[in-house]
């Protein structure tokens, strides 16, 4: 998977509005394990990341403490952000949905 692709992955991960300024307040190590989360949750390393994944993605990183994935967690909120995130209802977070998210809460 592109570096550039599990960047983006990475700062939805975060789950902090605007995720645009949750990734420039990030330490290196932060993003570093962003990545690492990302690249675990992908399981069949397709660039995107699927419910069940996603699901993967906020509990290693509310075990991290990443971002506001503790909240999801606890709220237990997975399915309400995965659909506010999955901009064409097609079962799948893409690095283009990721980045108009962004952008318009940027």
């Amino acid at each position: 998977m592109a570096v550039t692709r599990l960047i983006s992955l990475a700062i939805l991960a975060g789950m902090s509005l605007p995720m645009t300024a949750q990734a420039q307040d990030m330490s290196p190590a932060d993003r570093q394990l962003l990545l690492e989360n990302v690249t675990e949750a992908d399981r069949n390393d397709d660039g995107a990341i699927s419910r069940s994944e996603f699901e993967v993605l906020i509990d290693l990183n509310a075990a991290d403490n990443l971002g506001r994935a503790q909240r999801v967690k606890r709220s237990g909120r997975y399915d309400m952000v995965f659909n506010r995130l999955d901009a064409n209802d097609d079962g799948f977070l893409t690095r283009q949905e990721m980045q108009s998210f962004a952008e318009e809460r940027g």
